[in-house]
């Protein structure tokens, strides 16, 4: 089972969906024997007609590798996997859940890495597309609403992973990211904390939405009020949230707890309290979502989530619908949601 890794993305913004060499043929007023002959390099074509040929491979970005096996099927026993930062612990585990369910059944895997930028997303999407994958594991970024219109155009089954588009819906494999927020708060409450920062993922994603929610609820029910200028933003990445927790220290001194959205979030936070000299848990407790191998080493407090099973579920799901497909022409089957309950796992950061 083959793992391709596209970590750039520099291709033009074509769909070349599902084109045989039937199609091409029609579509150039040539026949198949001569678009075959112009793919393998083999017989006589005139150069007018190679040119035709071969400017239309090019303008739809068919790579060498790939012509001679793709267009003559339908098909491909290849799915695309679009993973926002594959940087992330928690990625790494969900793809080893996919790897052992395609290898199983003889499928191969392009991954992208989309950086959290919608923009990257919808080049990724078109490049999967090009190299004709049968189906889509995606895990959606902020304003990925505006990839919609690509997603529909795709035509192939898509199965979201670990976030989803709202507007959209569409089969998923999630988590209940609402209950994850509510007891990672309520934990830190229970520990006697009612100045609680929450460093949320992007805006607009579906998981930091559910999990801001379940921020809110927890306070609400504990009589803490609500406030905004505990809830910073960021991208999902290390980095970031180490930024975003000098920015969060220097203005609100008073804060003892912090509520990341996911583990790797929090591993930035650690960094950033350290560095500031405050020490932890004495200081700053700090709760992290997602419960990475990582965490275990660090010793971070954590909200778990059975990861490796869901991108199983995810790639099960996905291939399922693939099968459906090529039996029934345009039936992918039946949209499959499958949501994976939070556990709190305390170590010693709280």
């Amino acid at each position: 089972m083959k793992v391709f890794l596209h970590l750039k993305i520099d291709i033009m913004n074509k769909s070349s969906n599902l084109f045989t060499m039937e199609q091409i043929a029609s579509l150039l007023g040539v026949s198949r024997t001569t678009v075959w002959r112009v793919v393998n390099n083999k017989g006589s074509v005139s150069p007018e007609t190679r040119e035709v040929v071969t400017s239309f491979l090019e303008n739809y970005s068919y790579s060498k590798n790939s012509i001679a096996s793709n267009l003559k099927r339908r098909y491909t026993n290849v799915i695309g996997v679009v993973f926002s930062d594959i940087e992330n612990p928690f990625y790494a585990k969900a793809l080893e859940g996919i790897e052992v369910v395609c290898r199983e059944n003889d499928y191969s895997i392009i991954l992208c890495n989309s950086h959290e930028n919608y923009l990257e997303e919808k080049k990724a999407l078109d490049l999967l597309m090009e190299q004709r994958v049968s189906g889509m594991i995606i895990i959606p970024v902020e304003k990925s609403d505006l990839n919609i219109n690509t997603i529909n155009n795709t035509n192939i089954p898509i199965v979201f992973l670990g976030r989803y588009i709202k507007s959209y819906g569409g089969s998923r494999v999630v988590f209940d990211d609402y209950h994850a927020g509510y007891i990672a708060t309520s934990h830190l409450i229970e520990k006697g904390h009612t100045k609680i920062a929450h460093i949320a993922g992007s805006p607009g994603t579906s998981c930091t939405e559910d999990r801001l929610e379940g921020y809110k609820r927890a306070l609400e029910k504990n009589n803490i009020p609500f406030d905004p200028s505990l809830v910073f933003y960021t991208n999902s990445m290390l980095e970031e949230g180490k930024r975003v927790t000098f920015n969060l220290l220097n203005r609100q001194k008073n804060v003892t707890a912090v509520f990341a959205y996911s583990d790797f979030v929090a591993f930035g936070v650690i960094e950033a309290i350290q560095e500031m000299n405050l020490k932890i848990p004495q200081d700053i407790s700090v709760v992290g979502c997602d419960n990475t191998r990582l965490s275990k080493i660090v010793g971070l407090t954590t909200v778990g989530f059975e990861n490796i099973n869901m991108g199983k579920m995810a790639a099960n799901i996905l291939l399922e619908q693939i099968g459906y497909l090529r039996k029934n022409d345009n039936y992918r089957g039946e949209h499959k949601v499958r949501i994976s309950k939070p556990l709190l796992v305390q170590r010693n950061t709280t």
